[in-house]
């Protein structure tokens, strides 16, 4: 498929394709006669992976370091599984160390609410 097609087909613009492509996230395209870049299923899959690993945070580096792992055939491994469970923990820290500055907002609030009575 063309480039415009992947652009359709993955949601991602094509500087971004090409960035990616540059970056070695994506397999490299085969060219055609007319020196267009062709690409597969598996580069809309991958950009499917690299996606979906930027909105979960992950580094370029990161998922460049996970793609090997992914091709040619998305395989279940212990160390993406490993990496996605250290995700999640690195998150619900997050998510407590907020909901804790959210007690403390609340705290301040109502010893104000308390003064101005």
């Amino acid at each position: 498929m063309l480039i415009g097609e992947l652009e359709k087909a993955s949601g991602l613009g094509r500087d971004t394709i090409r960035f990616y492509e540059k970056r070695g996230l994506i397999t490299p395209p085969s060219r055609r006669d007319n020196g267009y870049r062709d690409y597969t299923e598996l580069t809309l899959a991958e950009l499917r992976f690299v996606r979906r690993a930027r909105e979960l945070e992950f580094s370029l580096d990161e998922i460049r370091e996970a793609m090997p792992r992914f091709r040619p055939e998305p395989p279940f491994c212990d160390e993406l599984e490993a990496r996605l469970r250290k995700k999640r923990e690195a998150f619900q820290t997050q998510i407590r160390e907020a909901e804790a500055k959210i007690g403390m907002i609340d705290d301040l609030l109502a010893r104000l609410a308390a003064a101005a009575v």
